[in-house]
């Protein structure tokens, strides 16, 4: 059984408060660097730093608002020193989703880029996304203990 107290409750109000606030923030950033990029798929990707710039931007914009429920429970379960860790490592696993999706969008073309994308999305909702918590997971207990209840 948790204990929560009134000290953990407010810390993990701060956790979200904050990682909703990097998220508002991201839509900022992420809106003005967009600016002028209205030309659909005939946009250009742009050099590499500024690419990935604006690709952790706009999935901390995005997809942050939607890790919130896990971000709480790794917050109640380990902490409030864990979120930085947890926020760090997502941003950091769909960073290297845009590296790929980069990677494969120059020598091929929009419609690999666009198939990796898709490929990241419809893993979320195969068997595989929930590998670490039923079977163990391939990076070690420590990942393991990070992400999984």
């Amino acid at each position: 059984m948790i204990v929560r107290t009134s000290a953990t409750t407010a810390g993990t109000a701060v956790a979200l408060t904050a990682t909703l606030g990097l998220a508002a923030a991201s839509w900022v950033v992420a809106v003005r660097q967009m600016n002028g990029m209205d030309m659909g798929g005939a946009t250009q990707l742009g050099p590499f730093a500024f690419f990935v710039a604006l690709w952790v931007a706009m999935m901390a914009a995005m997809m942050l608002p939607g890790a919130a429920p896990a971000l709480l429970r790794s917050a109640h379960a380990r902490g409030v020193r864990a979120v930085p860790l947890f926020v760090g490592s997502y941003l950091a696993v769909w960073t290297l989703v845009g590296i790929a999706v980069y990677a494969l969008y120059r020598p091929h073309g929009s419609f690999a880029a666009g198939a990796v994308a898709i490929a990241a999305g419809v893993y979320e909702f195969t068997p595989l996304n929930g590998y670490c918590g039923r079977l163990g997971c391939p990076l070690g207990s420590r990942a393991k203990s990070i992400f999984v209840q």
